[in-house]
């Protein structure tokens, strides 16, 4: 076959262009190090190796957000080192306090002390680093803490990327911190009256004997007698007491009991019984109940990190009720027991929460220890729960609607003294009242003493024939609520405490199935410890112009509805539609308060005869531009004035049942309960307050009748305080843990990053050493076929021929 010329330059074209690409990628691959450059060139190498690049992109991410994070966490620890520090400064100068040698003086150079650490803990929690606040939560450029203590930020993590998808939690919330709870405690409440021994203290009457008394507090095996008294030696003719008690169980429900025992029983047979009353069996036990060393009792909820149990007790003797009975100490009302003769109230608990006027009528009691002592059964308080004084005038307390007081009784001498009638106008003191009854009674005189009047017989005559009644009417001539019940069996016919523009409850709203506190948007049912359905909350209330006024709530499954003035008013939803009992929230309540204490009722502007809802949410509107009203952060109501920085509001809401012995409250939003010791729960600062507040006081144990009778003392702060200092370890330890996983997760992807770069440069890199070779193969063949072209492009036709 002959070649031609054609033929041939064609044949030498493709290969010199084959050895050219060749030559070229060859070159490439040894000048770039990589085995393509172009998807095309191989779609397998292009594919494995963007999937690496992505991995090494992830992890290189993965190192800069978890070495950033590690720093933060790191910072975090840091300063819960100092946290640590400053609290075991707190503790050292607390114990310093408890010594009772200290003057006022040094208690309140220590107060100081602790108010400078609790102040440098306030900085400490709101430590910034590059302009980020540590322990806001996700809100990190938002201050955490103002002045007071209170938090503002939320209570998200801030979360680190530690793996395709996966994130990992770096900083502690100061919801956390601050306001966090611990599981593995348990809520402990205290009465907060020093039970004394009263055969002990009034030997020459409970025994008969002349001889030395002395101040002994009670312990669970003393008696029932000395534990109330009694007006003489003899055992065999001592009438029964009652016991009112109330409260809420471990498990959320409430209860509302009374039961009568004898004068010889042991205090530890009334312990028990309370235990029965919470749950306690012979097998199973729900709370322990015992008595400290200051004879004051205290229930422990034995289910860890459960914050529900709740308690009030208050007892009740006839001292005219014969031997082993209770006569007139036992009332299903219990504002009944105050216009009874001679029944003396024991109180267990008592506060400084002003107290309703419940009562029309009111009797007087005998000093059981004084034949010719006696004390009216009631006690009056200022509406800021301060004790009246003698030129108090008598309807800044009793209430402006007390026009007169009906008085009746038996003289000194045994004559009957006429029912008459003492006027009350603005102007009447309480002094003025005294004088009346030293005019209508001979050989009497009345004082008023710690808020309570005490008349004294000066006859000489015993024993005593004085008696007296006193009853509350308005302008009609009908009997209103002017007395008060006294503070010890008041549980939570409270007014809500004031404070400037403010208004707040002290009952925190707690959800049973959760043990979380309440919000605005939490259903009622959810907290109430009994049927809602049926059940009724009464409103008693000054509004912001200064008109008293009172409404009450209904619950029911067909509508609940709230009544004011004659009027009753469906309760709407946002919805639009009337809320049955078991669906009604708390943001629902709150509007109702809010229009009630603003005087913004809805009004039937159609005439249409019916309130609609667009009218309920228009009266909501126009509330919310004077008053705010709702839950805090810990399920507290509140009221805030939003137009007087001094607000006339006063406020009290209670269930209709809260006088009935027998039927529990569903709902408490203020209450006279037992002192919360110790609980799940904490807020760090407020609780540095109250024991800040207890060495400037001096109140080593809780005191009934100290400055503030629910601050819990400084013995009780120590407890405290250990909780608060383990609950700051266990932080520190999760933000420790955080670090660890933070530094873990660095060096894994440092790790994982440098094997997927391996494994890259197997499938993208080229072997250098094999491109060499191949180049110089390529290299020597392409020379050989120029060599080649160059000798037969040399020759001529006479090499043919």
């Amino acid at each position: 076959m002959r070649i031609t010329n054609s033929l041939f330059y064609t044949n030498s074209g493709n290969d010199y262009q084959k050895n050219m690409q060749e030559l070229y990628k060859v070159n490439t691959q040894i000048s770039s190090g990589m085995k393509i450059q172009n998807s095309f060139e191989d779609s397998g190498v292009y594919v494995d190796t963007m999937r690496l690049d992505y991995e090494i992109a992830t992890l290189e991410q993965v190192e800069e957000s978890s070495s950033k994070a590690q720093t933060y966490a790191n910072n975090t620890d840091k300063t819960l080192n100092q946290f640590t520090d400053a609290l075991n400064q707190f503790k050292t100068k607390l114990v310093q306090s408890a010594n009772g040698s200290h003057s006022e003086t040094s208690l309140n150079a220590l107060a100081n002390e602790l108010e400078a650490l609790k102040n440098h803990m306030i900085s400490l929690g709101n430590t910034s680093i590059n302009g980020q606040y540590l322990f806001s939560g996700t809100a990190v450029t938002t201050k955490p803490l103002d002045s007071n203590g209170n938090y503002h930020g939320n209570d998200e993590s801030v979360e680190a990327l530690i793996g395709s998808g996966v994130k990992l939690p770096y900083n502690i919330s100061g919801k956390e911190l601050f306001l966090g709870e611990d599981g593995d405690y348990s809520k402990v409440i205290s009465t907060n009256v020093k039970m004394l021994n009263q055969t002990k203290l009034h030997p020459e009457v409970m025994q008969g004997l002349e001889k030395d008394s002395f101040e002994e507090y009670l312990t669970s095996n003393d008696t029932i007698r000395d534990m109330v008294g009694d007006t003489d030696s003899d055992i065999s003719n001592d009438p029964n007491t009652v016991f009112y008690l109330s409260g809420r169980k471990a498990d959320g429900e409430t209860f509302s009991e009374k039961f009568d025992m004898s004068s010889s029983s042991k205090i530890e047979d009334l312990l028990e019984r309370i235990g029965e009353e919470y749950g306690n069996t012979s097998t199973n036990k729900v709370v322990e109940v015992s008595m400290n060393a200051h004879g004051q009792i205290e229930v422990k909820d034995l289910k860890k990190g459960n914050s529900l149990l709740e308690m009030s007790l208050f007892g009740a003797v006839d001292r005219d009720a014969a031997a082993g009975t209770v006569g007139n100490a036992d009332k299903n009302i219990i504002d009944n027991l105050l216009s009874e003769k001679n029944v003396d109230i024991i109180e267990f608990s008592k506060s400084n929460f002003k107290t309703l006027n419940t009562a029309s009528t009111v009797g007087v009691s005998k000093d059981i220890y004084s034949d010719n002592s006696f004390k009216l059964n009631t006690k009056f308080l200022n509406t800021d729960a301060t004790e009246v004084e003698d030129d108090d005038t008598l309807q800044s307390f009793m209430g402006s609607d007390v026009d007169r007081l009906v008085i009746s009784g038996t003289n000194t001498d045994g004559t009957s003294v006429a029912s008459y009638v003492f006027n009350v106008s603005s102007t009447t003191t309480v002094q003025d009242l005294l004088t009346d009854i030293e005019t209508h009674y001979t050989n009497v005189s009345a004082r008023i003493e710690n808020g309570q009047i005490i008349i004294d017989d000066n006859s000489g005559t015993t024993p005593s024939s004085f008696d007296l009644t006193m009853i509350s009417r308005d302008n009609t001539g009908t009997n209103v609520n002017g007395f008060a019940t006294l503070d010890g069996m008041n549980y939570e016919r409270r007014s809500f405490e004031k404070d400037g523009n403010q208004l707040s409850s002290n009952v925190f709203q707690i959800v049973k199935d959760t043990n979380e506190y309440a919000t605005n948007s939490t259903k009622l049912s959810e907290v109430a410890g009994a049927s809602l359905d049926g059940s009724s909350l009464e409103l008693e209330y000054v509004d912001i112009l200064g008109n008293q006024n009172s409404a009450t709530i209904n619950f029911a499954t067909t509508g609940s509805t709230f009544s004011v003035n004659g009027t009753t008013y469906d309760i709407y939803n946002s919805s639009g539609t009337i809320t049955t009992a078991n669906d009604l929230t708390y943001q629902q309540l709150s509007d109702i308060v809010a229009m009630l204490v603003s005087d913004k009722l809805p009004t039937d502007s159609d005439s249409s005869g019916t309130i609609e809802f667009s009218e309920y949410n228009k009266a909501i509107e126009d509330s919310r531009g004077s008053v705010e009203a709702g839950l805090d952060y810990k399920g507290r109501f509140e009221i805030k004035d939003k137009l007087n920085s001094q607000t006339k509001i006063e406020f009290s809401m209670f269930d209709s049942n809260a006088n009935n012995a027998s039927t529990p409250s569903t709902l408490k939003f203020m209450a006279n309960d037992l002192v919360v010791v110790e609980e799940p729960k904490i807020d760090f600062y407020k609780d540095l307050d109250e024991m800040i507040e207890a060495v400037r006081n001096g109140t080593f144990r809780m005191d009934a009748n100290s400055d503030n009778p629910r601050n819990m003392g400084i013995q009780n702060s120590l407890q405290r305080l250990d909780h608060i200092m383990d609950h700051v370890t266990k932080e520190h330890t999760k933000i420790g843990s955080y670090s660890n996983a933070l530094s873990q997760a660095n060096e894994r992807s440092q790790l994982l990053s440098v094997n997927v770069q391996t494994v890259r440069s197997e499938v993208i890199d080229v072997d250098i050493g094999e491109a060499y070779m191949k180049f110089n193969q390529l290299s020597n063949s392409y020379q050989a076929m120029l060599s080649t072209v160059a000798k037969i492009n040399s020759m001529s036709l006479l090499n043919y021929m």
